[in-house]
């Protein structure tokens, strides 16, 4: 007879109630699963996601799992094998979630959560891709420069609005040009690290959320905050001193008060690794305890008028 008893979610993160709200706490993002699973179970209906982040974290659930067993020769098909985990996702089932969180790798978590319908959609605002999901303007573009080369395109230059076409696994990487007003031609170090210090500045996550209804808009939803979402966050986002404590943190502070719950990655690594000031260094507790501050103080906030 087995008595052991059913490892709970909790194990994977550490949960704070501020003024009301849950926020989750996760050393790996992998394990915010968790957490949205709970969350989920809460809700009629799949909740969006808004991540910010520096990585895009886009790759398919089990991807590297589903390899390794492949190269091991444990299994003969990777992609049935990685399919079938998915398949098994029931966001429903503490032990379910459980298997699929140990089995994860990095930036394969959201793949997970919109395919098993634990998310519905996913936007990510990040810094590392500024392409991001391409519109169908931009792809038609890309390919007439092709076909054409080395002749000039016969597709027009794409302008914003864009038009995008639904993403099959419903996770949408918001592109950007460079910080709000760059005018540099090429981009270099020093744009990057302005953009980076506003990466929480109201003019530049309201370019983002812009950016972000052109394609909301295309799968029917009006604006990103339209509908229930949880707000997640990954810590190496932040790369200065000046990027957590933005000067007008008035739509950041929105999205906290409107969000269903707050998910944090520390990825304490990955902070160290993406850090930008080697005079101003912070860990990623040092960023936890701030960002917690942030979530305190808009909560804390009087409505609007």
């Amino acid at each position: 007879m087995n008595d052991e008893k059913p490892m709970p979610l909790n194990q994977f993160f550490t949960h704070h109630a501020i003024k009301g709200k849950s926020v989750y706490v996760v050393d790996d993002h992998h394990k915010a699963l968790a957490a949205w699973a709970l969350v989920r179970r809460s809700m009629p209906d799949a909740p969006n996601l808004i991540t910010i982040d520096h990585h895009t974290d886009t790759y398919e659930a089990f991807l590297g799992h589903a390899h390794w067993e492949a190269y091991q020769g444990r299994v003969p098909d990777q992609e049935a094998f990685r399919l079938g985990l998915v398949s098994q996702i029931d966001w429903q089932s503490d032990q379910s979630v459980i298997e699929a969180v140990t089995k994860l790798k990095h930036d394969e978590h959201i793949d997970a959560a919109t395919s098993s319908g634990t998310l519905s959609d996913a936007f990510c605002i990040q810094l590392s891709d500024s392409g991001a999901t391409p519109s169908v303007e931009q792809l038609a573009f890309d390919q007439s420069r092709e076909q054409n080369w080395p002749n000039p395109p016969t597709a027009p230059l794409p302008e914003r609005p864009m038009t995008y076409a639904a993403a099959p696994n419903r996770i949408y990487a918001l592109p950007f040009d460079c910080f709000v007003g760059c005018q540099a031609m090429p981009h270099n170090d020093d744009c990057f690290l302005q953009q980076s210090n506003e990466v929480i500045e109201s003019k530049y996550l309201e370019d983002q959320l812009t950016r972000g209804a052109e394609i909301s808009r295309c799968i029917g939803l009006p604006n990103l905050e339209a509908t229930s979402y949880i707000l997640d966050i990954d810590l190496d986002a932040f790369h200065t001193r000046k990027a957590i404590s933005p000067s007008d943190p008035t739509t950041f502070y929105r999205l906290v008060k409107n969000a269903i719950a707050i998910t944090i990655a520390t990825e304490a690594e990955c902070v160290d690794d993406l850090w930008l000031d080697e005079d101003d260094k912070m860990s990623s507790d040092d960023l936890l305890a701030e960002l917690l501050a942030h979530i305190d103080k808009a909560l804390s906030a009087s409505p609007e008028p």
